[in-house]
């Protein structure tokens, strides 16, 4: 059983007249999270399951919705496309057990405003929930920490340079040599030099290869696997 403790974080410095709309399938964690968010807020509401969610927004729509991706009725993520779609001024930040970059890659794509872990210390969630209302993006550190850790094993593992990096992430994103140089400033030669010398350090034949090796490596279940041509 998993018990979740609130504790008591120092209070934002200004009371903000704000709605706020918690949506999570688990109640103690919902309450857990309305009882820190109350002292802050002019009104925290709950509910547990996406349909629901969507009454609720069309009855009073909140300022900001933190969403749990794993709801009964209609997932999160669809929930949130459709209230993007009807409501685009109102903020999401999803607030998961998931630290899976895909997930992370999904809400960037969505436009979202942020991505918090339910596992985070108080004190984020809080200042997270602050940048947003600011009008900025929240991702949590743990994510970009834990993305950058499998990007540096991967450069370690095959020993690219940066500059190789630097053509890979253009390659999967579908950038073709030409544009690849005009991008990096380098001559079409040379970024196909440097792609030749990529195949050889990963063992590969084809860019539908090097999206599977990147995929596999840095865990992007949803990667776009480019045409297998470079022109």
């Amino acid at each position: 059983m998993i018990v979740y403790t609130v504790k008591k974080p120092r209070r934002m410095p200004v009371q903000q007249p704000l709605k706020i709309l918690i949506a999570d399938d688990h109640k103690m964690f919902g309450d857990a999270l309305r009882t820190l968010l109350l002292p802050h807020f002019s009104e925290v509401g709950y509910v547990a399951d996406g349909y629901e969610l969507l009454f609720r927004v069309r009855k009073a729509p909140p300022d900001l919705i933190l969403l749990d991706i794993n709801l009964p009725g209609l997932n999160g993520f669809d929930a949130a496309e459709q209230i993007r779609q009807s409501y685009p001024k109102i903020r999401i930040v999803l607030v998961s057990m998931y630290d899976q970059q895909r997930m992370l890659k999904r809400a960037k794509e969505m436009g979202l405003e942020g991505y918090l872990l339910k596992d985070s210390p108080s004190r984020l969630l809080l200042a997270g929930i602050a940048k947003v209302l600011k009008g900025e993006k929240f991702y949590d550190p743990k994510l970009t920490r834990n993305e950058l850790q499998r990007e540096d094993s991967f450069s370690n593992k095959y020993m690219l340079t940066e500059r190789e990096k630097q053509i890979i992430r253009r390659l999967v994103d579908g950038m073709k040599a030409k544009e690849i140089a005009d991008d990096l400033g380098l001559k079409y030669e040379t970024v196909k030099s440097h792609r030749k010398n990529i195949y050889l350090k990963l063992s590969i034949s084809s860019l539908l290869e090097l999206a599977a090796v990147v995929k596999s490596s840095l865990n992007h279940m949803d990667f776009p696997l480019p045409d297998d041509r470079l022109a």
